[in-house]
């Protein structure tokens, strides 16, 4: 731990200081889990929500209440859970790469596994500072409304903290397999982007919280599978780009 005390301080430093990012790590989740369902909620209370919704087949119809609670609501937080710690790592890697101050480091006595980590444990406590207060407000708004049970509460945060570790890990494999920034949003692009679409086709697919455990045990293991391939991989000649 005494090497990576200075390394966690140094990062929370660095995140604090760029502010524009911060804002935009902040930004999408105060949207997504504020505003987007405030503007849902008050679209079914103004009574728009009463005719039933037909998904995939005209067999099948749900009511706008259970759209927002089974298939909106979990897309919204999966979104908030993957920009903050994507934004943010990308930052911490990246951005440090290009500020040629990753070399500082190797005289230092730590190791790279001491780097990363400590770059990991502060994206992790940023994001989850950011989205589990707004994830709360969520739920308040939610409850208020009488759309929420505390199951589906528990399920949605459980899915929060999988998109979290998911973009955490996708990210961090994203720096080490590129080696400039452009290269790095293509492969980001691929690695989160299909998320969402996915996600939404078990949803919709699938009825029920059922489907919300699937995501989330989805992400948790892509999560896993992107973190040991990143260790594989992991280098300071790859952490400086030089590989």
């Amino acid at each position: 731990m005494t090497p990576l005390q200075p390394l966690l301080r140094k990062e929370f430093r660095q995140i604090i200081r760029s502010r524009r990012t911060v804002l935009a790590a902040a930004a999408i989740p105060l949207l997504m889990l504020t505003f987007v369902t405030g503007g849902d909620i008050l679209t079914l209370k103004l009574g728009f929500g009463h005719h039933p919704i037909y998904l995939l087949s005209s067999a099948r119809s749900i009511s706008a209440s259970t759209l927002l609670r089974h298939e909106t609501l979990p897309v919204l937080v999966t979104i908030s859970g993957m920009v903050t710690p994507s934004i943010i790592m990308g930052d911490a890697l990246l951005g440090e790469r290009e500020r040629r101050t990753l070399e500082l480091l190797v005289a230092l006595p730590v190791t790279v596994a001491d780097v990363v980590l400590a770059k990991v444990l502060a994206v992790v406590t940023f994001a989850a500072a950011v989205t589990i207060p707004l994830f709360a407000v969520n739920v308040l708004m939610v409850s208020a409304a009488g759309d929420a049970s505390p199951t589906q509460d528990l399920a949605l945060f459980i899915l929060l903290l999988a998109a979290i570790s998911y973009a955490v890990a996708s990210s961090l494999l994203v720096a080490t397999l590129a080696g400039e920034p452009r290269a790095a949003n293509i492969i980001s692009g691929l690695v989160l982007g299909p998320v969402v679409p996915f996600e939404g086709l078990i949803l919709v697919g699938i009825p029920g919280l059922i489907s919300v455990g699937i995501c989330s045990a989805a992400l948790a293991l892509a999560a896993s599978v992107a973190l040991l391939w990143s260790l594989r991989l992991l280098s300071f000649e790859r952490l400086f780009g030089a590989a």
